[in-house]
């Protein structure tokens, strides 16, 4: 089951006596508990029937001990177990059992919510969870879902946005392709966004722009770019701000190093007659990072990527037993890319 349709569910009052939040979105999740709590306790009683727990040597006892007490002028008890108590991981044979059982026979005036991004799917508690209660999947939304939820909530406090700025916004905040980025995170710009248009009621580019930060592997390919381009001045400047904002050069050769063998592999689809917006989906880049890499793969040749992939691999080995400075590796490395052309 997915979050729209346990929504739905909610919103019928018809309520599963036990349930699992599992997937990366558990800022949807936490959501969606409090609108279970909402549907299923009066909000005067929430103190008396509301009970969660956090804490990770909390003992199954204790937890199947407040499931089974009866709701105090409510219908239902909501009890739940958050990702840092561990159940879905535990080994404990006796906390297996006992957990097991209470399964087996849920209080019917009970609903116990059971939070966990990533349960270890072979475990019994897994299975016999799944088996008697409800799955939800808290999976990352789609681009359409994403697009609809960043809308409404800008809806929500009387402000629009353009389409081009909401595809940018998405891009620049890489949602889609990194596992990093999640809904909590689009939210906190979302909001941050809505705070300094001010008082204009549209939210453009400049806008997110200013909001929200560019990925350091996207910096790294501008600062490639502008050396392949001959910009090798700029391209340095660039290379002294990381090192001031505390990258290592070898953290930046290493960034280096995965966005050359991107731009290598956009080279190698492209020349396969490959669209754009696929490539952009098979490599995980926002699709104008990936326009840009194509073009400069279109200036280079792949066969000569190839052959700088050969050279990042002698220098990496350089750098790592000491033949040569890392800093002045990456600053000669800089000169090299400024002269590479088909």
């Amino acid at each position: 089951m997915n979050y729209q349709q346990l929504l739905k569910n909610i919103k019928q009052n018809n309520f599963s006596l036990l349930y699992l939040f599992s997937g990366p979105e558990q800022y949807i999740a936490n959501m969606m508990v409090d609108n279970l709590i909402k549907a299923a306790v009066p909000e005067a009683m929430y103190q008396l029937n509301v009970m969660s727990f956090s804490e990770k040597d909390t003992e199954i006892s204790d937890i199947i001990e407040i499931c089974r007490q009866l709701p105090m002028m409510s219908a239902y008890r909501v009890v739940i177990v958050r990702e840092e108590v561990g159940l879905m991981r535990t080994a404990a044979k006796e906390t297996v059992k006992a957990f097991s059982d209470y399964l087996v026979s849920p209080e019917p005036t009970t609903i116990l919510i059971i939070l966990d991004s990533k349960p270890d799917k072979r475990k019994k508690i897994y299975k016999q969870l799944t088996k008697n209660g409800t799955l939800v999947d808290f999976e990352k939304l789609s681009l359409v879902a994403l697009e609809n939820w960043i809308a409404m909530r800008l809806k929500r406090e009387n402000k629009t946005i353009s389409g081009r700025a909401l595809k940018y916004a998405i891009e620049r905040s890489r949602y889609i392709q990194s596992e990093n980025v999640n809904v909590e995170m689009m939210d906190h710009w979302t909001a941050q966004m809505i705070d300094f248009a001010g008082t204009e009621n549209s939210i453009g580019i400049e806008t997110v722009e200013a909001v929200i930060p560019e990925a350091i592997d996207d910096n790294i390919f501008k600062m490639i770019d502008a050396a392949i381009s001959g910009e090798t001045g700029h391209a340095l400047q660039m290379l002294d701000l990381f090192y001031h904002q505390g990258e290592s050069p070898f953290g930046v050769f290493g960034l280096m190093t995965g966005q050359i063998r991107t731009m290598t592999e956009v080279g190698m689809l492209a020349e396969r007659h490959i669209s754009i917006s696929q490539i952009a989906k098979q490599v995980r880049r926002p699709l104008f990072v990936v326009k840009k890499m194509a073009r400069r793969c279109n200036q280079i040749g792949v066969m000569q990527l190839k052959r700088m992939m050969i050279s990042l691999a002698d220098i990496d080995l350089s750098m790592k037993t000491g033949k040569i400075d890392p800093e002045l590796a990456i600053s000669l490395l800089m000169m090299r890319l400024s002269r590479q052309k088909k």
